[in-house]
Order: structure tokens, then C-alpha cells, then sequence
């Protein structure tokens, strides 16, 4: 508001108003001071003609007013009444009756014995007495120097008019304008003209300014003044110059580095262009990159797998203690070749970003017990305690992906037990912190194995790098291991941390982060059963651990360390009741120094027993002695909460859930079981391994007759074959998922292409099984799936692809000459479908053959099945009756059994 006041009035006005307001002010105060002096000069002339007038008259008509002659006074009047203000003369005696008067109007006029002034609005009356003057006689000295005494003779009334007085003052007021109007144009046009020769120049420098900052930089000050002025012009132009000069040079410039400019982004473009070029030659070297990966993992794991289970049989043959060492080297060899094609499938997806992480649900602890019970058998070779501990708040179900969960859990604890020769492996998951929808979950796994310098562990997370390489040639491994922990620790939004001590032992923490839902299936509070239970354990974490896990359990518990502290403990037990858990010592001498005393311990107590072994396949012969104890359950360590859980709510007669496939038990009895598999040798295996275990079998040859299976007998779980004619495994199954949403499904695979995988998670599976079959696991599985209560089937886990012992077919009651007579039937079918030239048959039977070949390990076979399977798909008639013949020289010379 002051700002714009204060720029209200240009600089003409300005010196306008400083040249005249003073002026305009003087002049008023002298215009003011000659009226007023003017106006009361003519008053007091009014005034002094008035009373000299009276007075005067007052002397002349003393013989007049003592005769009474009218005409005399008359005569006396005759002079005063001609001025223009005297209106009126009055001759009054002494007895105040008016002898005689010029004009007639009501008059009351004051008559005192000296002079007195009377005034009204329009006429002054002077009155002046007239007394006797007397007669002096100079030449009588007594009369000389005597007083006269006067007498009053009447009165002299002189009326003046004030109307000429008002006229003269008017008159002066109206000059006075006049002279005042003409003083201020007067002023005027002086200061107008001061101002504008004041203020033309500053004006034009102003416009030139203007004109400068609108970018005319031409503009120019006309040179019209002197002094500062003048000064001001001159220092304006000089600038413009410079300025103008200045822009000229600038744009000088402007239009050479505008150019350069042009030059380097016309190079950048072209530049862009062979980069996209490049990206996109990239791009395709990358897929097939990926492509050739995938092929490849195929075409390498075929031969390793086979290699790996033609060691196997050839270990379980009468061989020497030399060919049982070179057959140990190569099994060893070729499982370190396998994981290291593993890695490197995984750190390639890493690299171009082709993992994504799924977002289901499950729960974190059978996550990471399914890792520990992959990695059990290694600790239990290299007698290694495996233990685990898992915070209460663990327990829950989570949002989140859990088979990188389980890749980070595999890779941190099989480097353990790879670095660690005597000891424990210890893994511990806990909740570091927890919002309303989200929580950050910590991953240990700390071993006492070799340990790392601080010098080599900054080497660790660089790719296909150890710490140095004594670690590659004592140990093997591609070095990547760590590297793929820490990129999917960050896709889960995570961090790692490594603390290690050199020839002490490694810790290595994970922290990951995963979505809260209150939707989803929480763990129930578990009531503690009316059950004394004992634990024996010698590793002090494997004892805490099963203390911990067991405690919320069961009314009392007591955790012994040593067996003396055992002993002692079951000495006070009574009644049946009571449960005992032993765990046997990882290290081979304390177990058989244990082992001695288990047939003492065993028989001795009344209640139900859990003997824990450091690994369970091929160790629980030596206690085939005790398994007529109908008390007595032999597990692997380490103990799953729920096996726990199922254990201690039995009675103390055995309870055939929890029996292993190496006890009298029948896992799967009273389950009915579907088998979707269109290959008929795959098809009897399964029904003999599901049917040894217990289970009801139902058969399906396709994805149609499955759906349909389903429907009429609603089995407890459902192997679903991949590849199927009609309808394959995919499609199936998410054709039954939106009937029976909870139903478990597994499905049977030979592939490892992350697309198939991606799609088998998206259709519903429940679990991925890879072939070849191994009856073990596919039995604990399928035992695992129909224990569980309530189960959400939404969790996709696929099993990694580690080397397993390979199902034993002689155990079935499948031999090589079944095998053979199967082939037979399949070549024969070939040779039909060629000759009528149906591509459709030949594939159906080459996948059958294909299938064969997989489950029994019969590489060469499952080449040339492959190669005509692909010459049917693309028509190639000449391909196929090559292959063909060379398949029909492989089969009747059964060269595939060599």
C-alpha cells in the first residue's frame, strides 16, 4: 500500500507540486493579509468620516438648535447628505424631539451627553451632543481665567450607509481573486515549464532504460542537457555500447557452443541408436542365453543324473574295496558338477533379473525345516549336529515367497557343513520386528567350522570368488553361493551380515521382509497333554531346541546332557505315561558308546520312546532289534514340530504315523490316492510305491480322465503328470482347483525351465516332484500332506534338485526284463503309427518313451526319444524313420541295459 503510493506520481508532477505548493501557499497567505488589511482600512475610514462629520456639524448648528430654524439646519444638511454613504442627518433639541432630519426611517437612536457610535446591519448612526461654546472676553481679567459652563443643546445624529462600504470591500475581494487567479497561472506555467525542461531528459532516460531492458539494445539518449545531466546522457549511451557489445559477443558464443552443441547431439543420436542396437542384440543374446541355459541344464542333468544313479547300483553290486572308491569319487564328483549347474542357473536368472518373487503364503519354519531335512543326510556323513531353533513368533503364517526362502536357507547351511569338519551347525529364525502388515523376519545359520579372515571376507559376495584358492581346490564349488543369497536377501527387501573368526567358526544373519495378513491361518494354542516327557540330547542345542519346542507341549519336562543325568531322571519315573526322547550323538564314536547302552535304557522304561538319529536313511538297520518295541518310533534328526506335536498326543502303543519308511508302520493306510500319468511303467511304480506304503490307488491316463477321477472318488491327494496327452498336468489342475481349492496336488516333472515352473505355480500345485521318482521322499511327502490339519494348499514349494538315492525297482518287484517288454510295446506302436504316417501317435509314444527313460536313468534311450519326438513336431518323416531305426537297433539289442 505505501509502496504504491509513493510511485503514485510520476517526476513532472513531483516537481510540479515542489515548485507549487510553496508558491500556491505564499500567495494565499499574502492575498489573505492585503484583504483583510484592505476591509479594515475602509471600516476605520467609514468610521473616522462619521464622527468627523458629526462632530463638525455638532459645532455648526449650535445657533441653529437654539433658535429652532429649520432652515438653517436644513441648509447645515444640505453638504453631508450628498455623500454617497450618508444616509440620513438628524437635528435633535435637548428635549430630544428631532427639529429636523434628511430621510425618513424608524430610528431609535441612542442620545447620551457625550459621543457615542450606533450600529444595525445596514447604517451606523454617529451621535455627537452639541453644547453651548460661551462667549470669551479677553479683555476682563476676572472673566479671562473664569471656567465656562456649558449646556447641553441638543444632539447631532449622522446616519452612514454601510452598502458603499460593502461595495468597496466586495470590490477588493474580487481584485484580490483576480490578481491571486492570475499570480497562480502565472506560477503555473513557470513551474510547468521549470519541470518539463527538468524533467524531459530524465524522462528519455527512463524510456531508453525500458527500451534497454525489453532487449533493444540499440536504443540511444538523445544528448540534450549540460552538467549531470548531461553526465547521466553520456554514461548511459557509453553502457548501451557496452552492453550491446557485450550480447553481440555473448551471442557469439551462444551460436558456436549451439552448434557444438547440434554437432554432439547428432553424434548421441547416432550413438543411441547403436546402443539400442547393441541393447537389443543383447537383449536377444540374453534369451538365448537363457534358452541354451535351460536346454542345457536339461541335457547335462540327464547324463549326471544318470551317472549318478549308475554309480549307486553299481556301489550296492559285489565290488572291490578300489571300484567301491572310484565309484564313491564319481558319485561325489558328479553331485559337486550338479550344484554347480545349479548355481549357475540361479546367478544367471539373478543377473538379468528373471526372478520374481511370488507372493503366497506360508509358513517360515516348515520352510526352513525343509531345508535342514535336505541337508541332514551331509551333516549326518560328516557327523555334524543339526539343530534349530525357531522363535514363537515364527510360527505363523506369512505372505511371501518360500522357495527363495528355502534357496537362501539351503545354499547358508550346505556352506556350513561344506566348511565345517567336526562340531554343530546351528539355525536359528526369529522375528526381528513386526507392524500391523508386515514382517521383518532374521535367518542365523553360524557353524564351527574353518572360519574367514577379515582380509578374505570382503571377497565372499563377489561372484564365482572364495576366499582364496586352497578354499576351490580343498572344497569345490563355484563361488556363488553367497552372491545369490545376497541379491535375493534384497529382492526380499533385506540385508546380510557375516561375522567370522578364523579356525573358530561363521555366522552369517538374514534379514528378510514379508507381508502380515490377520486373514491368514494362524497356529491354534495347543493344550498341554497330561505328559511327563524326558529329552536326552548331548549337543546343548539340539537340547534346547527340543526343550523349547517341547515345553508348551507336555505338563512336566526334564532335559538331560549326559546319560548319567538320564539314568538318574528315569530311576524316579512310574506308569506308562511318561515319553522319552533320545537323541544320538552326530559323532560316530560317542553314538556307538551310547548305542550300548540304548538296548538297557529302551528296555527299562515303561513309557513310548523317540529314538533320534543323526539321519535316518540307511543308519536304522543296526536297531532292527528294537523295533519290535511297540513303544518305540525312530525318527531323523532334527524333529519337526508337528511330528513332535502327532507323537506325544498318541498312547503309549504304537502309532504307525509316525513310524519311517524303515519301520513295520504303513504310512499312507486308509488314503486314497489318484495317479494322473500317461505312462504306463510310471503308472505301476507309483501304484506300487503308493500301495507298499498303505495307500488306495486310482489311475488316470490323461488330464480329462483325471478331472473326471477327481470328481466321482475325491481322493485325499493327487500326482498330476506334467505332460499328458488331450490335457496336460497344468490345465488339470487348475480345472480341479476351482472345484476342490484345498486339494493337495502334486505334480510330476522332468523339466527345470523357470516358465513351466512359474506356470505349475500359477495353475495351484501343492508341491513340485522332479524325476526320476525316489520312493522315499515321495512317500514322507505324501505322508506329510495327508497329516496336516486344515491345510491351505496354496504354497507352491518345489523341491531342489539334489541328488538322491534312486528308487530301488527289485524292491518293487519291476525288473530290467519288464522294462524291456514295456519298450518293446512302445516300439512297436512307433513302428504302426509311421506306417500311417500319424505324427500325432509317434509323439505319444516317443513322450512315453521319453518318460521311460527318466524314470529308469537310460540316457542314450531318453536322447534319441527326445530327438524323435522333435522330428514328429516338425514333420520331418525323413528324421523320424532315421531315429526310429536307430531306436529299434537300441531296444532289440537292449543296449540301453549295458
Amino acid at each position: 500500500m505505501i509502496k504504491n503510493r509513493k510511485n503514485r506520481y510520476g517526476i513532472r508532477q513531483q516537481v510540479l507540486l515542489i515548485a507549487l505548493i510553496p508558491l500556491v501557499v505564499m500567495t494565499l497567505i499574502l492575498a489573505g493579509y492585503f484583504v483583510s488589511t484592505r476591509i479594515a482600512d475602509n471600516k476605520s475610514a467609514l468610521i473616522e468620516r462619521g464622527e468627523t462629520m458629526s462632530r463638525l456639524l455638532a459645532q455648526a448648528s449650535e445657533f441653529g438648535l437654539i433658535s429652532e430654524m429649520t432652515h438653517q439646519l436644513s441648509a447645515l444638511s444640505q453638504g453631508p447628505i450628498q455623500e454617497a454613504d450618508v444616509a440620513d442627518v438628524i437635528f435633535i433639541n435637548r428635549d430630544k424631539r428631532v427639529l429636523y432630519r434628511s430621510s425618513h426611517f424608524k430610528l431609535t437612536p441612542d442620545l447620551k451627553p457625550q459621543p457615542s457610535r450606533q450600529t444595525d446591519d445596514a447604517v451606523w448612526l454617529f451621535t455627537t451632543p452639541v453644547t453651548t461654546q460661551g462667549i470669551i472676553v479677553g479683555d476682563s481679567p476676572e472673566t479671562g481665567s473664569a471656567q465656562v459652563e456649558r449646556q447641553l443643546l441638543g444632539w447631532i445624529v449622522v446616519a452612514m450607509s454601510t452598502a458603499p462600504m460593502h461595495n468597496r470591500e466586495n470590490q477588493i475581494i474580487t481584485n484580490s481573486l483576480l490578481i491571486l487567479l492570475g499570480g497562480l497561472i502565472g506560477t503555473f506555467i513557470i513551474a510547468a515549464r521549470f519541470a518539463e525542461t527538468l524533467t524531459k531528459p530524465i524522462i528519455s532516460l527512463t524510456g531508453v532504460v525500458k527500451r534497454l531492458e525489453e532487449g533493444h539494445l540499440d536504443a540511444r539518449v538523445e544528448i540534450q542537457s549540460y552538467a549531470e545531466l548531461g553526465s547521466l546522457e553520456k554514461g548511459v549511451n557509453l553502457l548501451a555500447e557496452q552492453v550491446q557489445s557485450s550480447n553481440q559477443i555473448l551471442e557469439s558464443q551462444v551460436e558456436k557452443a549451439t552448434e557444438r552443441l547440434r554437432k554432439t547431439l547428432y553424434h548421441l543420436k547416432n550413438q543411441n541408436i547403436a546402443l539400442q542396437k547393441a541393447r537389443q542384440r543383447a537383449d536377444q543374446a540374453n534369451m538365448a542365453k537363457d534358452q541354451f541355459l535351460a536346454r542345457m541344464s536339461h541335457e547335462l542333468r540327464t547324463p549326471l543324473t544318470s551317472i549318478l544313479g549308475f554309480t549307486n547300483m553299481l556301489r550296492q553290486t559285489d565290488l572291490s574295496f578300489e571300484q567301491q572308491e572310484h565309484c564313491r569319487i564319481i558319485n561325489q564328483t558328479s553331485t559337486m558338477l550338479l550344484s554347480l549347474i545349479d548355481d549357475i542357473l540361479d546367478f544367471a536368472k539373478l543377473q538379468s533379473d528373471a526372478i520374481k518373487l511370488e507372493r503366497i503364503q506360508f509358513n517360515p519354519e516348515q520352510v526352513i525345516f525343509e531345508a535342514l531335512e535336505m541337508q541332514s543326510q551331509s551333516a549326518a556323513a560328516k557327523g555334524l549336529e543339526l539343530a534349530y531353533q525357531v522363535d514363537e513368533t515364527a510360527y505363523t503364517d506369512v505372505l511371501g515367497d518360500p522357495t527363495r526362502l528355502r534357496q537362501i536357507a539351503t545354499n547358508l547351511i550346505s556352506n556350513a557343513i561344506k566348511f565345517t569338519d567336526k562340531g554343530q551347525i546351528l539355525v536359528t529364525l526369529k522375528t526381528l520386528n513386526e507392524s500391523h502388515d508386515q514382517k521383518q523376519l532374521q535367518l542365523c545359520v553360524k557353524d564351527t567350522g574353518i572360519g574367514i579372515s577379515e582380509e578374505q571376507q570382503t571377497l565372499l559376495f563377489n561372484a564365482f570368488a572364495q576366499a582364496d584358492s586352497s578354499i576351490t581346490r580343498r572344497f569345490g564349488g563355484s563361488g556363488l553361493g553367497l552372491v545369490i543369497v545376497q541379491k535375493l536377501v534384497q529382492l526380499m527387501r533385506g540385508s546380510i551380515e557375516l561375522s567370522s573368526t578364523l579356525q573358530a567358526g561363521t555366522q552369517i544373519c538374514c534379514s528378510i521382509t514379508v507381508k502380515t495378513d490377520h486373514k491368514l491361518l494362524q497356529t491354534s494354542g495347543v493344550t498341554p497333554q497330561k505328559v511327563e516327557l524326558i529329552i536326552f540330547d548331548r549337543h546343548t542345542e539340539s537340547l534346547e531346541s527340543l526343550s523349547n519346542m517341547a515345553r508348551p507341549l507336555v505338563s512336566q519336562l526334564s532335559a538331560c546332557a549326559t546319560i548319567q543325568d538320564l539314568e538318574k531322571t528315569l530311576s524316579g519315573v512310574q506308569g506308562h505315561s511318561a515319553g522319552l526322547i533320545f537323541g544320538l550323538s552326530a559323532n560316530s564314536d560317542i553314538a556307538n558308546q551310547q548305542k550300548l547302552k540304548i538296548s538297557k535304557i529302551f528296555a527299562s522304561f515303561k513309557g513310548y520312546i523317540l529314538l533320534l538319529t543323526p539321519a535316518l536313511a540307511g543308519n536304522t538297520d543296526e536297531f532292527s532289534h528294537l523295533t519290535d518295541n511297540p513303544q518305540l518310533t525312530i525318527n531323523s534328526k532334527p524333529l519337526h514340530r508337528e511330528t513332535l506335536k502327532k507323537w506325544l498326543c498318541q498312547t503309549p502303543v504304537n502309532n504307525p504315523q509316525l513310524k519311517t519308511e524303515h519301520s513295520t508302520s504303513r504310512p499312507l493306510t486308509d488314503r486314497v490316492i489318484l495317479i494322473a500319468e500317461d505312462n504306463d511303467f510310471n503308472r505301476l511304480l507309483l501304484r506300487k510305491i503308493i500301495e507298499s506304503a498303505g495307500g488306495t490307488v486310482f489311475e488316470a491316463r490323461d488330464g480329462e480322465q483325471a478331472i473326471k477321477r477327481i470328481n466321482e472318488i475325491k481322493p485325499d491327494i493327487v500326482i498330476m503328470d506334467v505332460h499328458m496327452p488331450r490335457m496336460d498336468g497344468i490345465r488339470a489342475t487348475r480345472a480341479a482347483r476351482e472345484h476342490f481349492p484345498d486339494l493337495p496336488i502334486i505334480a510330476l516333472t522332468a523339466d527345470v525351465i523357470s516358465s513351466e515352473e512359474h506356470a505349475l505355480r500359477q495353475a495351484g500345485v501343492t508341491r513340485i516332484e522332479y524325476k526320476p521318482i525316489n520312493d522315499t521322499r515321495l512317500i514322507k511327502l505324501l505322508g506329510m500332506l495327508c497329516g496336516k490339519e486344515n491345510p491351505k494348499y496354496n504354497e507352491v514349494t518345489p523341491q531342489p534338485d539334489t541328488p538322491v538315492t534312486n528308487t530301488n525297482l527289485s524292491k518293487y518287484k519291476i525288473s530290467k526284463e519288464d522294462l524291456h517288454q514295456e519298450l518293446t510295446t512302445q516300439i512297436e506302436g512307433l513302428q504302426q503309427a509311421f506306417k500311417q504316417s500319424n505324427l500325432k501317435s509317434i509323439r505319444d509314444h516317443s513322450h512315453q518313451l521319453i518318460g521311460l527313460a527318466g524314470l529308469f536313468e537310460l540316457p542314450e534311450l531318453e536322447n534319441c526319444s527326445i530327438e524323435l519326438n522333435d522330428a514328429a513336431k516338425n514333420g520331418n518323416n525323413r528324421k523320424v524313420w532315421q531315429i526310429l531305426s536307430r531306436l529299434q537297433r537300441l531296444i532289440a539289442h537292449q543296449q540301453y541295459l549295458d
